[in-house]
């Protein structure tokens, strides 16, 4: 559209006023879309706001009752015109018309929040006062106190039980003196080991001996449990080095916490802890190895909560999960590990009249008595979720040589009366001589022939 000719205003030829509509082109009929947005924005944050008063503005009643906004907290109701005997009876605010009631309620809790918030003020200036030494000194008493009150709970009374004849040791010495000295070197040797562990890792669960410092490895868990400590108390009993014994017994009285955040191998921690503790107690006669023996186990008992009641290879002292080792078939159990609890589970049971853990260990037998062993043998593996042996593995060997061994032992522990267990060791040596023996094994490139005596 071109521009219009500026021509003087005389020239011009005006057109003639129409007030209709159409007089105004320029007029526009509805607004733009800049425009209508600013306009929708506005109304918005109009209704935002009128929602937002009727919603979220105070109730001024509710104020007035309880103007700290708890409007429905629990608080005793004590009846004054029983002379505030009753108080088994709680009030819900926001409940109920007596306003008064309320008020004096609400002012009695404001007096004892505040009276509270002064007795803590006053004790931290206290505490500020004193040194450095004696706030710590004061933290060790309360954790002593919170350590005592832990064992007075775990300690719950065992029923008395008859204490066989204890073993000891008798002090003789051998009439020859070749094996006099060889006894006295070993006696040597073991004292020599033990002096180092005390003084390089004492309550630590192992000793690096050339690193000369503690060391906990998986299989004990993260914490200190002084596990040498535990494991080697029979034998230092036997030794008749009775100043150590005493030593690792004031330790494992005082120290020794299965209430701890650390998972455990269940077959390690009973063949060494529950196994040595039970031991040590027959040895000795000392009431705390038995106490300890039977807190551990029922740390131990969780890991039996699968669904054929295999137990998991390894279990969490504090939360009781259980899990099985990932490289063990496809996340199996391991017969030399399941296998190997029997004979210290029976004696649980024997010491506290808690049948408990011998129907664990005995559901084990016969749950393997029912199963279908490959040529008559046992395999290395078995799934705890489906109950179904893994790899068809056996082994006289690692992963299998425990079980067979505590078979025997149960036997012998019994007074050979448990025939069952000889039984089913007697059927799996069997089938190992019919299967392995005769059998040819290529050894560097050598063909050899194995025998029942090379197994």
């Amino acid at each position: 559209m071109t521009a219009p000719a500026l021509l003087p205003l005389s020239g011009r030829r005006l057109p003639p006023l129409n007030l209709g509509a159409s007089s105004f082109p320029h007029h526009r009929a509805t607004l733009r879309l800049s425009e209508k947005f600013i306009l929708l924005l506005i109304l918005s944050a109009f209704i935002t706001l009128c929602f937002g008063a009727f919603f979220f503005l105070p109730d001024s009643s509710k104020h007035k009752r309880f103007d700290l906004g708890l409007e429905d907290v629990l608080i005793p109701h004590v009846d004054t015109s029983k002379g505030g005997k009753n108080l088994g009876s709680f009030l819900i605010h926001g409940q109920g018309h007596d306003e008064h009631r309320h008020r004096e309620e609400e002012e009695r809790l404001r007096n004892k929040i505040r009276a509270d918030h002064e007795k803590a003020l006053e004790e931290a200036k206290e505490k500020l006062k004193k040194s450095r030494d004696e706030i710590q000194a004061e933290i060790q008493t309360e954790k002593s106190k919170v350590v005592q009150e832990l064992k007075k709970k775990d300690s719950k009374p065992l029923p008395p039980v008859p204490l066989p004849n204890l073993i000891g040791i008798n002090s003789g010495e051998p009439a020859d003196p070749d094996i006099r000295e060889k006894r006295n070197k070993i006696k040597e040797m073991m004292k020599h080991a033990w002096d180092n562990y005390r003084q390089y890792g004492w309550g630590h669960n192992e000793l690096k001996p050339i690193a000369r410092k503690g060391h906990s490895t998986n299989i004990f868990g993260n914490s200190q449990m002084g596990a040498t400590i535990v494991d080697a108390l029979d034998t230092l009993y036997i030794m008749g080095l009775h100043d150590e014994f005493r030593e690792g017994q004031e330790w494992i009285d005082k120290n020794l916490d299965f209430s701890v955040n650390s998972e455990v191998s269940v077959f390690e921690v009973n063949i060494r802890f529950i196994g040595g503790l039970l031991a040590a107690y027959y040895l000795s006669g000392q009431e705390v190895f038995k106490i300890k023996a039977v807190q551990l186990a029922g740390k131990l008992l969780p890991a039996f909560s699968t669904p054929t009641g295999i137990p998991w290879a390894m279990v969490n002292l504090k939360s009781g999960v259980g899990r099985n080792w990932g490289w063990a078939s496809a996340g199996s159990s391991i017969l030399a590990e399941f296998g190997t609890l029997h004979m210290e589970f029976v004696h649980l049971s024997y010491l506290t009249g808690d049948p408990v853990y011998y129907n664990k260990v005995m559901h084990i037998r016969k749950l393997l008595q029912k199963m279908d062993r490959p040529n008559g043998l046992y395999p290395n593996y078995l799934n705890p979720r489906t109950g179904r042996w893994g790899q068809h593995h056996t082994s006289v060997g690692g992963l299998g040589d425990s079980f067979y061994e505590y078979l025997l032992k149960a036997w012998l522990m019994s007074d050979k009366m448990d025939t069952e267990a000889r039984k089913m060791y007697d059927d799996a040596i069997e089938s190992c001589k019919l299967f392995w023996v005769g059998k040819y094994l290529s050894l560097n490139g050598t063909t050899v022939k194995l025998k029942w005596d090379q197994m």
